[in-house]
């Protein structure tokens, strides 16, 4: 019997746009512009200013990356991934699922970044992008009633997987491909809600879901 990795492989690699019922386009692109917009107006704030700081000091100068946001600055496509993913969610224009999960701060940077180096198409992104949200969350729906009373934040456990998944599928990935990337997520999913500071330390844990094993 295939593995449930295996089965969302087949899954992943079979979808193409024009499975996409015209409601999901519409969905797809409405929530690219509102990750947008949370990521513009998060590139105003010191969190978000914080973020490009960081990254661009460290990565600029890169010559395969791909692009911060607002900025502009081309670095690596785990560092891009992360600015960007700051901003969005510094922006705190976010979109949820059962309000645990916050699936476009982390699924849209991703794709973003999948896009620019692969040179896909509109197409082409909207419909990794539906493969990103649709893997994430139903994975989420399956356990966000018990992930939290377990001791683990539901947005960075799964908030991992939907960028990975967008970026594999938006790469044209094999079936072996995306079934290791979502094996490689699932080692490193974590997100314990246990700190001082929780409000900061979720942020950094959503952050970083975009730099998940196609973005290295």
């Amino acid at each position: 019997m295939a593995s449930l990795s295996r089965k969302l492989a087949q899954w992943v690699v079979g979808l193409r746009y024009e499975d996409l019922p015209p409601e999901v386009v519409d969905r797809a692109k409405g929530v690219t512009l509102h990750g947008l917009a949370s990521a513009l107006l998060g590139a105003q704030t010191a969190d978000g200013q914080q973020a490009v700081k960081l990254v661009t000091e460290e990565e600029a100068g890169v010559a395969n990356g791909a692009t911060i946001m607002v900025d502009g600055t081309r670095v690596t496509r785990g560092g891009a991934a992360f600015a960007n993913a700051e901003m969005a969610m510094a922006g705190g224009k976010w979109d949820t699922f059962r309000m645990l999960t916050h699936p476009g701060t982390s699924i849209i940077p991703g794709a973003f970044v999948g896009a620019e180096t692969a040179g896909a198409s509109g197409r082409d992104f909207i419909t990794g992008l539906a493969a990103g949200y649709e893997v994430m969350e139903r994975m989420a729906a399956e356990f966000i009633p018990t992930v939290m009373a377990r001791g683990f934040h539901a947005g960075v456990v799964f908030g991992i997987f939907g960028p990975a998944v967008a970026a594999a599928k938006i790469s044209r990935f094999t079936e072996d491909q995306v079934n290791s990337t979502i094996a490689l997520c699932a080692s490193l999913a974590a997100g314990t809600p246990k700190r001082e500071s929780s409000e900061a330390i979720r942020r950094s844990h959503t952050t970083a879901m975009p730099r998940p094993p196609p973005m290295q």
